[in-house]
C-alpha cells in the first residue's frame, strides 16, 4: 500500500484484501498458476521451460500435487501443456517432497507428537513452537506444506496446525476435505484463502487459539 505503484492481483481465492488496481481474479480455478497461464497464452507470450516449470509447481502445490478436490480436468490439460513446454513433474515432485532437510524432519518428528484429533476423529490439530525450532535447528520455511500430513488419517476431514511466530501469535494453516469451508473461518479473524485451504494469525495462548478453532469448527460440522 506504501508502494505508491499501480498494483496488478492474480488470484483464485475467494477472499480479496483489494489491494489490486487491476484484478484478475478467477475464483473457480484450482491454481493462480493457471490464471497465469491463460493470461499468458491470450497475450501470445511464448512459455518457456522455465516459466512452464514455474507454471507447474504452482498448479501442482495449489492442488496438492493433483490430490485436492479441485482438481479439474483443465489442471491436467493445462499441466500436459506445461509438460510439452517443458516441465519435468518427477524432477519437480524429486525436489519439492523427496528433498528434506535433516532439520526440517526433525521438526516433523516434533509436530507428529503434538497430534490430538476432535469431534470423534474428523479434526485434527498440530502445534510447533518457537522451541521446537531451537531444538531442532529448523526455520519457518520447513513447516511448509506439513499441515497435510496427519490427513493421511482416514478419519480426518480438517486440519489445523499452529505454528508459533516470534511476535508471540500463532500463524493456524487450515485444510479441509470439504466438509467445512475453512475460507469462511480465516475470514472471520482477518486471515484469508478458499474453502479447501486458508490460513491466519491469532493471539497467543495457544490453548486459546486452539479453542477458537475447534469452536468454529465444531459449528460448521453440526
Amino acid at each position: 500500500k506504501q508502494a505508491g505503484k499501480p498494483i496488478l492481483v492474480i488470484d483464485h481465492h475467494a477472499t480479496s484484501d483489494s489491494l489490486g488496481d487491476v484484478e484478475l481474479t478467477e475464483k473457480d480455478a484450482a491454481a493462480a498458476g493457471l490464471i497465469v497461464l491463460d493470461f499468458l497464452k491470450y497475450a501470445n507470450f511464448p512459455i518457456t521451460e522455465k516459466m512452464a516449470e514455474a507454471l507447474f509447481v504452482a498448479t501442482a502445490t495449489d492442488t496438492g500435487w493433483f490430490q485436492f478436490n479441485n482438481t479439474d480436468s483443465r489442471v491436467f490439460h493445462s499441466c500436459a501443456e506445461l509438460i510439452d513446454a517443458g516441465a519435468k513433474p518427477a524432477k519437480i515432485y524429486y525436489n519439492l517432497y523427496q528433498n528434506y532437510s535433516h532439520q526440517r524432519f526433525k521438526l516433523m518428528a516434533a509436530m507428529f507428537n503434538t497430534l490430538e484429533l476432535h469431534l470423534g476423529g474428523r479434526f485434527a490439530t498440530q502445534h510447533i513452537l518457537l522451541s521446537d525450532f531451537e531444538q531442532t535447528g529448523a526455520t519457518h520455511k520447513d513447516t511448509e506444506n506439513l499441515i497435510d500430513e496427519c490427513r493421511r488419517i482416514s478419519t480426518v476431514e480438517a486440519s489445523a496446525l499452529f505454528v508459533e511466530s516470534k511476535d508471540g501469535r500463532f500463524r493456524c494453516s487450515l485444510r479441509s476435505r470439504g466438509a467445512v469451508n475453512v475460507g469462511k473461518i480465516a475470514q472471520k479473524f482477518d486471515g484469508g484463502g478458499h474453502k479447501m485451504a486458508a490460513g491466519l494469525y491469532l493471539p497467543a495462548p495457544l490453548e486459546n487459539a486452539k479453542k477458537i478453532i475447534l469452536d468454529e469448527m465444531t459449528r460448521q460440522f453440526e
